[in-house]
């Protein structure tokens, strides 16, 4: 695998650098989850399975879209084409990224992976105009990496609150592929049996976090398993 080469973007060093939308997705070509934040359950949810996953280190739970059925699966990425409506936040910015200039920091600088084919100074849209000011593209990307920062605080908050209702269970999800079930292991979701129990205050309490519309959206999203299942046999 190619080593990535991510440095600080700087004015000077990349006065001329501009960003290719050629293969556009080839940095998640292999990649068969997708963080996202709670902002997105909705529009997410309404293509993709939405399912948490667990950080053995830190024990949290991490919402994630499933676009494969297996490591290094990707069914949404054909012929190197995105072929979803809806983009997760995650994955647009690339290959500018965000990064922490010193350890345990809380500031973080925009930088760009040089190691990618999509930065050149040829084609594509430049980051810098001729007097050394940002572009709109670049802007708006920073706009875009600025919310995606605060919308993952506010995801951890969500994430955080079901654990302390003791809301998310590990469920394994039992597949059927050309007549052979298959077990997904890792993956947690909302235990609606639970959700359903809760005291009236602890439902309205979500309710006013606003939390109540990303449970459903997950819980509803789930159905989507089966279309991964779909493109997973589609004939040749």
């Amino acid at each position: 695998m190619e080593q990535k080469k991510v440095v600080a973007l700087n004015k000077e060093q990349h006065a001329k650098t501009r960003i290719s939308n050629e293969n556009a997705f080839s940095h998640i070509a292999d990649q068969h989850m997708l963080p996202i934040v709670v902002q997105e359950f909705v529009v997410a949810g309404a293509e993709f399975p939405v399912v948490f996953v667990k950080d053995g280190q830190s024990d949290s739970y991490q919402p994630v879209v499933l676009l494969g059925l297996a490591a290094n699966q990707n069914l949404v990425i054909e012929d190197g084409k995105w072929q979803a409506l809806y983009v997760p936040r995650v994955a647009r910015n690339y290959p500018l990224v965000l990064v922490q200039p010193e350890p345990n920091s809380d500031r973080l600088v925009v930088a760009v992976d040089e190691s990618s084919a999509r930065v050149n100074e040829t084609e594509g849209l430049p980051l810098f105009k001729d007097d050394g000011s940002e572009t709109d593209y670049l802007a708006d990307r920073k706009k875009q990496m600025g919310e995606y920062v605060e919308f993952s605080r506010m995801t951890r908050g969500f994430s955080e609150k079901l654990k302390s209702l003791d809301l998310i269970k590990e469920q394994v999800l039992t597949i059927t592929v050309d007549g052979e079930p298959r077990n997904i292991n890792g993956i947690h979701m909302i235990d609606e049996k639970k959700l359903n129990e809760l005291d009236n205050e602890v439902f309205l309490e979500l309710r006013k976090l606003g939390f109540l519309t990303a449970i459903y959206a997950h819980l509803m999203s789930l159905q989507h398993t089966q279309k991964l299942v779909q493109k997973l046999v589609k004939p040749a």
